[in-house]
């Protein structure tokens, strides 16, 4: 090939580049997390607000995702591994070692529930005396439940198995348990999609999480982590200024939840009872099931 040659070439490729930038450099992303709905599920219909977000943000740079739920603790190694390349749904404290966006993917609290009967409150490690308390496999609740997990404690029953908050309900409701730490987000939505009354349970405890902001984060062993990470946090503000991702948390019935802090704080101040996650007409739906 003659220098002439090669030169046109070149200036075809970079042309080609211009034109088509994502094209050339297309990757396919695996993605991991357990069964969380809304978060994240297991469901190609309805995979998760998380899911169908970063799914629009990558297949707009020419990326492909490839999502898949597994146990917590399984996909927190495979991603440390580079095995995948991303865990979804995870906080800071989940793996401190990863590649996080700026931009957070969503916001938890966590509460200990029980049975609506129950007389039992959560007041402290001194009331968890002769109680059996359900927790799942390597999540991070706050620090308040995760230093029981660090110290084994006695009260603590520990779930791994696939969607484990379904055999966390079952065993308070046999009376295997006394109570359970879970998300009131993951539990509405878990118990609206069974046609389970949320007046069954209640929450005992004032909200528990101190790292409240959820993610996706990258391996920390992939070198494109970091060009990922920059691309959801460009990404994630593009879909809530075009009001595309209003449209995606509407079909889980959901809010933003920089909208829901935003309520929250305001609450807080002025004593009102903070706002669900949820939005208001689907708290009022699924309470009123029969």
């Amino acid at each position: 090939m003659t220098i002439a040659n090669s030169l046109l070439f070149l200036a075809s490729v970079l042309i080609l580049a211009s034109i088509c930038p994502n094209s050339s450099f297309a990757d396919t992303i695996s993605i991991r997390s357990d069964a969380w709905c809304p978060y994240a599920c297991d469901s190609t219909a309805q995979p998760g607000y998380m899911v169908e977000a970063v799914k629009l943000i990558f297949s707009r740079r020419g990326h492909t995702i490839v999502f898949k739920t597994s146990n917590w603790v399984q996909a927190i190694k495979d991603t440390r591994d580079n095995k995948v390349n991303a865990l979804i749904g995870c906080s800071h404290s989940d793996a401190p070692d990863f590649i996080f966006p700026t931009a957070p993917l969503g916001a938890m609290k966590n509460h200990y529930y029980v049975k609506k009967g129950s007389k039992w409150a959560y007041r402290g490690r001194e009331s968890l005396k002769n109680k059996r308390i359900g927790v799942i496999e390597g999540y991070t609740y706050g620090d308040a439940v995760d230093n029981l997990v660090k110290t084994k404690h006695s009260s603590l029953v520990v779930f791994s198995e696939p969607n484990p908050l379904e055999r966390i309900l079952k065993a308070i409701d046999n009376g295997e348990l006394d109570a359970f730490v879970e998300s009131p987000t993951v539990l509405r939505f878990t118990l609206g999609k069974k046609n389970i009354e949320i007046e069954n349970y209640k929450a005992v405890s004032p909200n528990l999480a101190n790292d409240p902001d959820l993610f996706i984060s990258f391996s920390p062993n992939n070198p494109k982590s970091s060009l990922y990470a920059d691309i959801i946090s460009k990404g994630i503000l593009e879909l809530r200024q075009s009001g595309e991702l209003e449209k995606i948390l509407n079909r889980y019935n959901l809010v933003d939840w920089i909208n829901n802090q935003v309520l929250s704080s305001i609450a807080h101040h002025s004593k009102i009872p903070p706002a669900p996650l949820l939005a208001p007409e689907v708290t009022e739906r699924i309470s009123s099931i029969k």
